[in-house]
């Protein structure tokens, strides 16, 4: 219970972006209002009306009713339109919601007003965390956010005496940065390797010998060509429309956009050799590496020319991809000059060309709902058939009760394929802090635990994955 939805973004930090946006740089792009405690609509329409979601009114008097009432299991869904059109991942916390309880917002849980809210860069793929009353949050390992949902989940139990009688009511919320596009110096860089004739020869600095054709970086593209475009197709001879790494060269690129750790291959590789030599006759070879951040980065996976990739859980979603090549020279004629970067194909459709899933059906009970606290990923329903003709679907891991644990996280998923399922724990920078095996019945509910009672406090993200398919969801060590 607090004041009108006062929608603020505050000056930006220097190094990314505008000065200040204003109020009016959000924009209501969808709401579904949720019941009172006791059931029926929320009847005071001064807590009823979204469009005050625009308003920057910050009062905080007693009594005031100018903010948007949720109301149990109700959300809004909220666009960011000024600036870049995005806001930004900056120093410290990025994004702030507030709700105040006229003065004061301290956190009972259990009974405080509490509501998952959800950050996404274009409406499909969420990131998401849990507020009680204010909070503020990282929306790392984004880089940047269009869309803000906020979803009611404040416990409907009658018998709780808790803030309010309709649910999260949200008072403000601010975006700390404007995103600014510029890549920052020094933190995504590259170096080209050498011609095989030069290896081992006194005096020669990286890049001696290759060819100038093969010198320009901006060569190596990002999403230059179609997925479905067949490698033996692309290249023309004597077409330098390629990056030579160079041996011992190596090459990191900022992604235009979050990629997140899908089903299956996340990155189609290019590296075609004009003839379409394979391996192992041209073993052009690199290291690959993603991070979210260009500081922490995988472990390495090995590719020879082209290629799927896929993040397989290194982290939930990156920004960089980094190349490293590994060819050895002793397998090349002279005037070899290693892997060549082709194109980088992209599986995850970029923002813009899919329709984002910006509103949901209100759900009539408000307790945490797990399936959509973790970072989705959109399912896919896989083309074959088993058992008698049932389709397969990718099963729905879900965390068992609230994903703020102390002593151990129970989840569970459907067992829809035949085969065991295995599970990973990861810490926010990516490192592997538990493992384990789910086992069940072909269509059963499958349970598991792990016991985090070890663990540092902080983010973690919990991935199930059997043979074809693989979900992950966040939970938060106390």
């Amino acid at each position: 219970m607090k004041k009108l939805l006062a929608i603020v973004a505050m000056g930006a930090f220097a190094s990314l972006g505008a000065q200040s946006v204003m109020a009016d740089d959000w924009a209501v792009k969808c709401y579904n209002q949720g019941p009172k405690r006791e059931g029926g609509p929320i009847t005071n329409l001064a807590r009823c009306n979204p469009s005050l979601t625009t308003v920057a009114e910050m009062s905080d008097n007693v009594g005031d009713v100018n903010f948007f009432s949720l109301g149990f299991g109700g959300y809004i869904t909220l666009e960011y339109t000024g600036g870049s059109g995005y806001f930004g991942n900056g120093p410290g916390a990025d994004f702030t919601v507030y709700e105040t309880t006229w003065g004061d917002p301290t956190c009972q849980p259990g009974i405080s007003e509490t509501a998952l809210v959800e950050f996404s860069e274009d409406g499909i793929n969420w990131l998401s965390g849990q507020a009680c009353h204010n909070n503020s949050f990282d929306i790392s390992p984004l880089m940047k956010a269009k869309y803000v949902r906020i979803t009611d989940q404040t416990n409907p139990d009658p018998s709780v005496v808790g803030d309010g009688n309709d649910a999260y009511d949200v008072d403000g919320i601010v975006a700390n940065y404007d995103f600014d596009p510029t890549p920052q110096p020094g933190l995504c860089e590259y170096e080209q390797g050498v011609a095989s004739q030069f290896v081992g020869a006194v005096g020669n600095f990286p890049g001696r010998g290759i060819v100038n054709q093969r010198k320009s970086f901006t060569n190596a593209n990002i999403n230059e060509f179609s997925p479905a475009t067949a490698p033996a197709t692309r290249e023309t001879p004597q077409a330098y429309n390629f990056w030579s790494i160079g041996f011992g060269g190596w090459a990191c690129f900022r992604l235009p956009y979050t990629v997140f750790d899908g089903p299956g291959a996340d990155f189609r590789l290019f590296e075609t050799t004009w003839n379409n030599k394979p391996c192992p006759n041209y073993p052009e070879t690199v290291e690959l590496y993603v991070s979210p951040d260009a500081i922490n980065w995988s472990t390495a996976t090995v590719r020879c020319k082209d290629g799927d990739f896929d993040i397989a859980g290194s982290f939930a979603a990156v920004n960089y991809i980094k190349f490293v090549d590994i060819s050895n020279p002793a397998s090349f004629g002279g005037g070899a000059d290693a892997y060549d970067i082709d194109n980088i194909s992209i599986l995850q459709l970029p923002p813009g060309d899919a329709q984002p899933n910006l509103c949901i059906q209100s759900r009539a009970s408000s307790a945490p709902a797990s399936s959509t606290n973790r970072l989705v990923v959109t399912p896919g329903i896989e083309n074959n058939s088993s058992e008698g003709g049932i389709p397969e679907e990718m099963f729905a891991l879900e965390i068992s009760g609230s994903n703020i644990v102390s002593d151990e996280v129970k989840f569970s998923a459907t067992i829809a394929e035949k085969g065991g399922y295995n599970y990973t724990v990861r810490n926010h920078i990516g490192q592997e802090v538990a493992n384990g095996a789910l086992e069940g019945n072909l269509y059963d509910l499958a349970e598991g635990k792990v016991n985090v009672a070890p663990f540092a406090s902080g983010v973690y993200f919990l991935t199930v994955e059997s043979a074809t398919g693989k979900e992950t969801v966040k939970f938060i060590k106390k």
